[in-house]
């Protein structure tokens, strides 16, 4: 068999080498690539199964110039441990000469979807403020190891809310409660009812 000219066998070993280079380029960012993406998805299982707590203030279902205290785990797995603080100090509204402190500041646990809520004041005690929010919890309550989330939440977004009529819920309870009321003095015999009596005799 003739042999190749020695300047194509110089060709085809470029070329072989070239190939080879290329091969291995692409092997190394094949890597990289599978590596990100397996780092990624190993970061948004973690994620998905993390609680996270937010602290919230909003209006009164009943009224809604009062806000109540609300704290939820809006997360996929359960928190404890929990620890809030808001600064400046939140004040509370039932306070009557006393000293009373503040709701659901400490809570030794929450499960996934699960939220706490208390009345805390009225409007006029919140607008206008700023409140640095922190809180931190314990995804796994024989480890000491904690996790925060702090954030601001201003009281501004409240202003101007309005609202139409209430919610069926609230308009049912007050019409039972305007019922019980009418009907109390009715039932303790203080108070009687004009009865209409109608008969079918004739009067001869």
């Amino acid at each position: 068999m003739e042999q190749l000219p020695w300047w194509l066998n110089g060709i085809i070993a470029i070329c072989g080498a070239i190939g080879t280079l290329v091969t291995a380029v692409a092997t190394f960012f094949l890597w990289r690539v599978t590596k990100t993406l397996a780092t990624e998805t190993t970061r948004m299982v973690e994620a998905a199964g993390q609680p996270h707590v937010v602290a919230t203030l909003i209006p009164n279902r009943w009224s809604m110039r009062h806000f109540d205290l609300h704290v939820d785990n809006t997360g996929n797995a359960t928190a404890y441990d929990i620890r809030i603080a808001f600064d400046p100090p939140l004040e509370n509204g039932e306070a009557r000469g006393g000293d009373l402190g503040i709701p659901l500041q400490k809570i030794s646990v929450l499960k996934p979807g699960q939220g706490l809520h208390s009345y805390l004041s009225e409007y006029e005690r919140l607008k206008g403020k700023v409140y640095r929010v922190a809180i931190s919890w314990r995804r796994d309550p024989a480890t000491e190891k904690r996790q925060d989330n702090v954030y601001s939440l201003s009281m501004a977004d409240n202003d101007g809310l309005t609202q139409l009529g209430d919610e069926p819920l609230v308009q049912i309870a007050n019409h039972i409660k305007k019922l019980d009321k009418n009907w109390s003095p009715i039932a303790r015999g203080s108070k009687r009812t004009k009865v209409g009596i109608y008969s079918d005799r004739q009067v001869a």
